[in-house]
């Protein structure tokens, strides 16, 4: 919805036809009133506008309650046709007290998915989990009640809310009746629970008490394992069904299970593997390497068909154009690699690529063809990610404080460019470097010493004393932290000796520096950040043979991660280009592909407590907003 790869969101399309279909009927009684503006026959798309126009009109010659009741059905009619601009004109004015239960979930259902598209997302949970519906399930249509429940779940999946979003896929369960709404569901459930890390589906496996979700959280930790290859997870998928046999997952199994069959019978057969093993990135290209054969090692040992991987130096002073066309030479189905930025410029400049290629960083530009797949580690992924979600958590002026290095300006500027894009303001933007006096840049962001000068001035004019408190700036309601764990533990204490401890602080995953240390990190309490999901894997097998045989630092932990996902990511290529809308859960992130061929990371989301890092499950309490109270009608 608001993710750089912009789509409609899914709930809306799917629930199109099915809008139209039921506004249809609902808009047909055996006796039509002649200024009701209905047709008979067969209805056309151009036909089925001109009838809702026509109810449009005729609306506002009726009194309260036929005109809001009619207005809702014709609303109804123009969504199914994809037009949601007239349609949400004519819902605004809706009073929906007017409306009686029944008619209120059919207002709340099209005005709900209108408001999403828009990512009014607060706005259309309000209305699709008014207290009004409360009890009133039962009554509605069943798809009515289908489809105020996708909303529902979608919604609160967007948020962050992944608890209440699986509680409401488990109430669509028990509606869902054809293939297609049962598979949807699943669908929807995978996506849920993949995003929990490792640790916490093993845990809720063992503790569910609910029979169908201990299943689903022992197919998602499947899915969600990020050791085994292809052919392991087919392997597992199989023992699965044959001991879930009548779990719904088992006779309608989610699209990206549908798909490993497929992509076993196209798995190559040769690698080349193409690093800086020497010169300026040997010790980053060195980390890959060795988070790529850790991967490749495990599959190994589990039995796994893998390919033969041949590895190349690219920090030597041979040109990279030999060096690609030597593991081209010698059969390299796919090339992984390279990592320096640019080499991935001059494969971006090269027409056409005689082999399908993964470059581990990006480029300045996409490309449209399917011969070179960009995925690295890129800072503004993260930025954009804290972007989209403060403004789904209702934040629309924000704070920027980043760090003066490369990477920081680059995350300060990703943020920026999506926020204003969201519809965000940006309230002020300070950057900060090793030596930077923090209190008074704190200060300075805050604009404290305008509130001591007021004061000064006051205190003047009047010629007496005054108690005084001075106060923050209150144009930000969240700030964005591009810093270093060293620069956030002196940052962060500032905001509360500013008087600003009740402004939420966003950061990305460099906010922490992966050792945890309680008693040093209780500077940053309450901060939440994107988090590699490498940081909750310690059951992984490939992380734990890293770790054991290299330890590395957290600097070069993530680059060992990389190089994990890169073994897993390869044969999944054809998976992702074809179906747009999926995702392989690594080490990294959550990774999907755009149409330009660049890997988009989402990483999960933590928060430190007490010193410590948690992952976040549930939704904080949306900010109350100007103009979204009331939206329910009277109760």
């Amino acid at each position: 919805m608001s993710a750089p790869n912009r789509r409609t969101p899914p709930v809306v399309t799917r629930l199109a036809a099915s809008v139209l279909a039921l506004a249809l009927a609902a808009c047909q009684t055996p006796t039509p009133k002649p200024d009701a503006g209905l047709t008979t026959g067969p209805v056309t798309a151009a036909a089925s506008r001109g009838t809702a126009m026509d109810m449009l009109r005729s609306a506002r010659e009726m009194d309260a309650p036929q005109r809001d009741q009619q207005t809702v059905k014709a609303a109804a009619i123009l969504y199914g046709l994809g037009d949601n601009a007239t349609a949400q004109q004519a819902l605004d004015g809706v009073e929906p007290q007017n409306l009686n239960d029944v008619q209120y979930a059919e207002y709340a259902r099209v005005y709900g998915n209108v408001l999403a598209a828009q990512d009014e997302f607060f706005r259309a949970l309000e209305l699709a989990t008014a207290p009004r519906l409360d009890g009133n399930w039962l009554r509605l249509p069943p798809d009515t009640s289908l489809s105020l429940r996708n909303l529902r779940a979608e919604l609160w999946g967007l948020l962050g809310d992944i608890d209440s979003a699986i509680e409401e896929r488990r109430q669509i369960a028990h509606l869902a009746r054809s293939p297609e709404e049962i598979s949807e569901n699943n669908n929807g459930f995978w996506q849920l629970l993949t995003q929990l890390p490792s640790s916490e589906l093993q845990q809720r496996a063992s503790q569910s008490a609910n029979h169908m979700m201990r299943g689903w959280y022992e197919l998602a930790l499947l899915g969600r394992n990020t050791q085994t290859d292809i052919s392991g997870q087919l392997t597992q998928f199989s023992r699965w069904r044959q001991q879930w046999p009548r779990h719904t997952a088992s006779m309608y199994p989610p699209r990206a299970m549908q798909l490993l069959e497929r992509l076993a019978a196209q798995r190559p057969q040769r690698i080349a593997l193409l690093l800086p093993l020497s010169g300026q990135l040997g010790s980053a290209g060195r980390a890959i390497h060795d988070g790529f054969m850790a991967a490749y090692y495990t599959a190994l040992e589990d039995g796994a068909p893998t390919p033969a991987v041949e590895v190349y130096d690219t920090g030597t002073g041979q040109p990279f154009a030999e060096v690609y066309q030597a593991a081209v030479d010698s059969g390299a189905e796919v090339i992984v690699g390279p990592l320096d930025k640019s080499k991935v410029a001059n494969l971006l400049a090269t027409e056409t690529l005689p082999v399908p290629t993964l470059a581990l960083n990006y480029g300045d530009s996409g490309r449209l063809t399917d011969d070179l797949v960009q995925f690295g580690l890129a800072i503004e992924d993260e930025a954009r990610q804290v972007a989209q979600h403060a403004y789904r958590q209702g934040h629309r002026q924000a704070l920027i404080l980043a760090s003066d290095a490369g990477w920081g300006q680059r995350g300060a500027q990703a943020f920026q460019e999506e926020w204003l894009r969201l519809g965000g303001m940006v309230s002020g933007r300070k950057t900060f470097h090793n030596k930077s006096n923090f209190s008074k840049m704190v200060s300075d962001a805050l604009l404290i010493s305008d509130s001591e000068s007021r004061e000064a001035a006051l205190r003047r004019t009047l010629s007496t004393p005054l108690e005084f408190t001075p106060r923050r700036r209150d144009d930000a309601d969240m700030l964005f932290l591009v810093a270093q764990s060293s620069h956030a533990r002196q940052i962060n204490p500032m905001l509360t000796f500013h008087y600003a401890s009740d402004l939420p602080v966003y950061a990305t995953s460099h906010v922490f520096d992966g050792n945890i240390n309680p008693q040093r990190d209780r500077d940053i309490n309450g901060i939440e950040f994107t988090a590699l999901p490498w940081l909750f894997e310690d059951e992984n097998r490939t992380k734990q043979n890293i770790v054991s045989q290299a330890a590395p630092s957290p600097a070069f932990a993530r680059l060992y991660a990389l190089g994990a996902d890169a073994f897993r990511l390869y044969p999944r290529l054809p998976m992702l280009r074809e179906f747009p809308q999926q995702q392989v859960h690594g080490l990294t992130g959550t990774l999907q592909l755009t149409d330009d061929g660049r890997i988009v990371r989402e990483q999960i989301w933590a928060r430190m407590d007490e010193g410590t890092p948690i992952p976040v499950t549930t939704a904080i309490e949306p900010l109350e907003r100007a103009g979204t109270t009331g939206i329910g009608g009277a109760q």
